[in-house]
């Protein structure tokens, strides 16, 4: 199995760190690997127990967006390049 590359990308630092092993989804659009939370930037999905309507019925959105992004990328080797840090997580670009 290929690993997964994200490039972390936010403003034009220079890498801090880099961050790699298997992937764990937190959300639709948040990651962790080896306890550090990797938030993806340009992506803004539900939190994983937000509720939205669908045709005016509840739709567990915020689930899921977590399933999806599980289904893409959950419990496979990635490497973030880390170029920059938000409290208690890191960004990236997908």
């Amino acid at each position: 199995m290929r690993p997964l590359i994200f490039a972390l990308c936010l403003l034009t630092t220079p890498a801090l760190a880099d961050v790699a092993g298997v992937a764990s989804v937190i959300d639709g659009d948040t990651l962790e690997v080896h306890g550090q939370r990797i938030r993806l930037h340009g992506i803004d999905a539900p939190e994983s127990r937000q509720l939205c309507r669908l045709d005016g019925k509840p739709w567990q959105c915020g689930k899921d967006a977590t399933n999806a992004l599980t289904d893409k990328i959950a419990r496979r080797p990635c490497t973030a390049h880390v170029r920059a840090t938000l409290p208690a997580r890191l960004v990236g670009a997908s």
